[in-house]
């Protein structure tokens, strides 16, 4: 059941990875808003080998492709500090100081990373995990405490917030909220992966309001 939840997760994403690559040329690829493609690629990766690992097996080879997924969310996850400055710079809710704000938004994005890399790549201890017919590689010695994914919803919650009240777009408020209430919901209910299901719908507020700053601007 839940290979086919991850083998659908993964080709939702894939889908968006390709529309999302076709928007490239029609809005440039010097766009800041083109770091959520790193992020659902990443989200296209992390499912698949997910829903693939009960056929890999286990060992060297599922061990190697599970380190990069922690690699891709170290690297890319807190790069959507960026694409949501970019989304408040372009529908100019962040008229004033606009330098500023690009300054904090790099540096939240390089120490998060940087934090990310010594936290859970450092020292990475992967182990096998076998979970309703699903097969995973998880890092034992990562923090519990999901710093960097907290701070990067309450921005976009902030934002969210912003953008409902000034132009009227309910869609990055809501997909928040989903993303909480799956984070809420996963305590309750063990044996489904509902966060990685709310996990796909605030991507696709995310691809929503990427599109919505276009026209806008």
């Amino acid at each position: 059941m839940e290979t086919f939840l991850f083998l659908f997760l993964g080709f939702a994403y894939l889908c968006l990875f390709v529309w999302e690559l076709l928007q490239v040329k029609k809005y440039g690829i010097r766009n800041h808003a083109n770091f959520l493609i790193l992020v659902i690629f990443g989200l296209v990766y992390d499912n698949l080998i997910i829903a693939f690992g009960r056929f890999i097996g286990e060992g060297n080879t599922l061990e190697a492709l599970s380190k990069i997924r922690y690699w891709f969310h170290a690297l890319f996850t807190p790069t959507l500090i960026l694409f949501a400055w970019n989304v408040f710079h372009k529908t100019s809710l962040l008229s004033m100081r606009q330098t500023l704000w690009k300054l904090l938004a790099y540096v939240l994005t390089i120490g998060f990373i940087v934090y990310e890399l010594l936290t859970s790549i450092m020292g990475m201890k992967l182990e096998p995990k076998w979970e309703d017919g699903v097969l995973t590689y998880e890092n034992v010695t990562q923090p519990g405490f999901p710093l960097m994914v907290i701070v990067v919803t309450l921005v976009f919650g902030a934002f969210g917030v912003l953008l409902m009240k000034k132009l009227r777009f309910p869609w990055l408020f809501i997909g928040t909220v989903v993303m909480l209430l799956g984070g809420v919901l996963a305590n309750w209910i063990k044996n489904f992966p509902i966060m990685n299901v709310f996990e796909l719908l605030f991507i696709v507020s995310l691809v929503m309001t990427k599109h919505f700053q276009f026209q806008v601007h």
